[in-house]
């Protein structure tokens, strides 16, 4: 048993009686008042752990990114239907001023024009909606179109290895094309900076293309069926999504459990208990 004392008055304020004794010769503590014998809550002393102490941080944090992970995985999974939906869809004709939500087919006529092309790389090519082929890094070739009703909008005509292929695969006149729409991509990290070369981008800025070319900011990324031998090759659209967001909600979730049980293992060691007993 140990007495707790004010310091001010030099009275007895409560005392604190052992009960059982374990292996670390260390049992429970009941605290009773001086006077009544009325249970009180034992006092917290410095030193002994609690459940605001700076490591519930880390369970908190990790249920937070498997609770982002699970609105992520159901975002993906209604994408992945709606391209599903969209891709045995016929193309629709370009509508002037429409607004088409990406991935859907359309098709177009009109004629390209050479003076503005845009690059988009480095990228590979790929085939079999989205197997990689394993060729080396080339480039997306983005051309503005004039349709036939006089509005400028992006098409991208496919992949190539060099930027001086281009000109080889130049298709002039009149011509009617289909394939998917697009928005522009997000940039993977704030830090990406702009590309060095000019008309060259790393991911499809399609605002900036526009503004430079005097376009609507739309892009049709054209089907495998429109690519012209020893130029563009087309149909590089990734219409099969990877989503392993699950293993990230299990991954997260399980660390949060497992680092919840170990601040509770840590809160119940006996060396929090201070040695008052001994």
């Amino acid at each position: 048993m140990v007495n707790f004392v004010d310091k001010k008055t030099g009275r007895d304020m409560y005392k604190c009686i052992r009960e059982g004794v374990g292996r670390s010769g260390l049992g429970k503590a009941r605290c009773v008042s001086h006077q009544g014998g009325q249970p009180l809550a034992r006092p917290k002393v410095k030193g002994e752990r609690g459940w605001t102490h700076p490591m519930m941080s880390i369970p908190v944090v990790c249920f937070a990114l498997g609770t982002w992970q699970v609105f992520r995985r159901s975002r993906k999974l209604q994408l992945i239907e709606d391209i599903n939906r969209k891709r045995d869809m016929e193309p629709i004709d370009y509508i002037p001023g429409a607004e088409y939500p990406e991935y859907t087919p359309i098709r177009v006529s009109g004629e390209f024009d050479y003076r503005h092309e845009f690059y988009l790389g480095p990228r590979h090519d790929i085939i079999d909606h989205g197997a990689d082929r394993g060729n080396a890094g080339g480039y997306h070739s983005i051309v503005p179109m004039v349709t036939s009703t006089g509005e400028r909008i992006l098409v991208d005509r496919g992949w190539v290895q060099n930027r001086t292929d281009t000109p080889v695969g130049r298709v002039k006149g009149l011509v009617t094309v289909a394939g998917y729409v697009r928005h522009a991509e997000e940039p993977v990290t704030p830090l990406i900076a702009p590309a060095p070369i000019p008309g060259t981008y790393m991911y499809r800025d399609s605002a900036d293309m526009a503004a430079i070319a005097g376009t609507l900011p739309i892009t049709v990324e054209l089907f495998s069926e429109y690519s012209v031998r020893g130029g563009p090759i087309a149909g590089q659209t990734r219409l099969e999504l990877y989503n392993k967001h699950m293993e990230y909600i299990i991954t997260w979730y399980g660390l949060g459990i497992a680092s919840l049980y170990f601040i509770a293992a840590l809160r119940r060691r006996p060396s929090a208990v201070p040695q008052v007993f001994k």
